[in-house]
């Protein structure tokens, strides 16, 4: 069997001579690999604060730690992305040769990496590449007509995944992943991911490795309302949504003479920057105690996520020091997909353009089991109907998606009209007990 996975194996590397796979440190080359997709996680060095200084792509939405990480300019293909040029020519070249161009002035790794990272990507890039045409079809699935890998994948992947791909937080739902890009995952299946006990599945062979990927892409969905719902609480209040350590320093972003600047946890809430109505400065939050003089998201609607994403883990919002891979997607996803009209909405005046009278049996039905008929039962919050009036943004965002890591339904996929009926109602509840 052995044997057979490394003929299998080197089939599809292509680039090795006669008796050359025996020759290689397979350890050494999947290592490589899991360092070509992210070496200062692989191997535990910060890359430096600035941008690498040979990408000079302009309005990219990559960050800065990501221009240092080989993936970016040469991608999953090893065939070169954002006008850079691949690695494919490299295979079967001298290690030595490779980690002599990887400390050279356009790759600037010496000293960032030890030499014998150095040596294990440079046996990567020489020995670890795999023709990904020969497996992945020009649509983005896998090249294999086999119908289930369920029982490698059952017993290999989903103690860690779940069987349905979805339990893990640092990543996406990994059936969305595979189908979305597959040549990264099929990188993954066989080398392991940087800096984790992802088993590499190297020495089972490239075309083991494509079927596994193709049962991947069988895996389920993670619903986008599910996703939105759950990135607008986080835009509430991700420190309570996640359960997180309440944050102890103030959000390096937010202005320093601001009115919570010294509430650290609140400075944190994007809300707080962004105002409920989604505006920022230009909205109900451009004045007042909660007056930033940042602007909103609006002009984020509609964006693509993975830009978002690049945003929310930029040098300005640094989230992805405090979120997994999977709430930095649904924040991005309710920020692209998630933002409720306000002004048509609300009036001027605070007031909802709904009818409360439409929502009453909603409102009995629906929200009294908590509330109350009246809106008043729980005694930690303050009355609805003095919320719903004096901030009637807030409670329509609530109303839409829920309270952060509360049983309160999310109603998001209900007639948007109706929900501001249920705002309208609100209105008219007592402000007072």
């Amino acid at each position: 069997m052995k044997r057979f996975a490394l003929a299998a194996l080197a089939a599809v590397m292509g680039s090795l001579g006669p008796g050359q796979a025996m020759a290689v440190d397979e350890g050494s080359v999947v290592r490589g690999g899991r360092l070509y997709d992210n070496w200062n996680i692989e191997s535990k060095n910060r890359p430096p604060n600035g941008p690498h200084p040979a990408f000079t792509v302009k309005g990219s939405a990559v960050s800065t730690a990501d221009t240092w990480r080989c993936s970016t300019c040469h991608g999953w293909d090893y065939k070169g992305k954002h006008g850079y040029v691949g690695i494919r020519n490299r295979q079967g070249a001298d290690p030595s040769a490779i980690v002599a161009l990887l400390k050279g002035a356009t790759h600037s790794y010496g000293g960032l990496m030890s030499e014998a990272s150095l040596l294990d990507l440079a046996n990567f890039v020489s020995h670890g590449q795999i023709d990904t045409q020969k497996l992945i079809e020009t649509e983005h699935r896998a090249k294999t007509n086999v119908a289930s890998y369920e029982e490698f994948y059952g017993t290999i992947c989903a103690a860690c995944h779940g069987s349905d791909g979805g339990r893990l937080r640092e990543v996406a739902p990994i059936g969305d992943v595979a189908r979305q890009r597959p040549h990264e995952v099929l990188h993954n299946l066989i080398n392991g991911h940087p800096g984790d006990v992802m088993p590499p599945l190297s020495a089972l062979g490239g075309d083991f490795a494509a079927r596994m990927l193709s049962y991947v892409q069988t895996l389920p969905s993670r619903s986008m309302s599910v996703s939105i719902a759950h990135g607008a609480r986080m835009y509430d209040d991700w420190q309570v949504e996640t359960s997180a350590q309440r944050q102890s320093l103030p959000h390096p972003a937010y202005p320093p003479k601001a009115h919570f600047a010294a509430d650290a946890p609140t400075t944190w809430r994007c809300k707080e920057c962004h105002g409920w109505d989604y505006a920022g400065n230009q909205g109900h939050y451009a004045t007042g105690h909660h007056a930033t003089g940042i602007k909103g998201i609006r002009g984020m609607a509609g964006a693509d996520p993975a830009r978002i994403v690049a945003i929310l883990r930029d040098g300005t919002h640094r989230y992805d020091a405090v979120l997994k891979a999977r709430d930095l997607l649904d924040l991005a996803n309710f920020v692209s997909a998630g933002q409720i009209n306000m002004n048509a909405a609300i009036d001027q005046r605070g007031r909802a353009r709904g009818n409360g009278a439409r929502a009453e049996a909603h409102y009995r039905t629906i929200c009294a089991t908590c509330h109350g008929v009246d809106g008043q039962r729980i005694i930690t919050a303050p009355p609805l109907g003095r919320m719903a009036r004096t901030n009637p943004w807030e409670g329509l965002h609530k109303i839409a998606n829920g309270h952060p890591n509360e049983k309160m339904p999310a109603l998001r996929k209900l007639d948007q009209q109706l929900l501001i009926d249920i705002l309208a109602h609100l209105q008219g509840l007592p402000e007072t007990r």
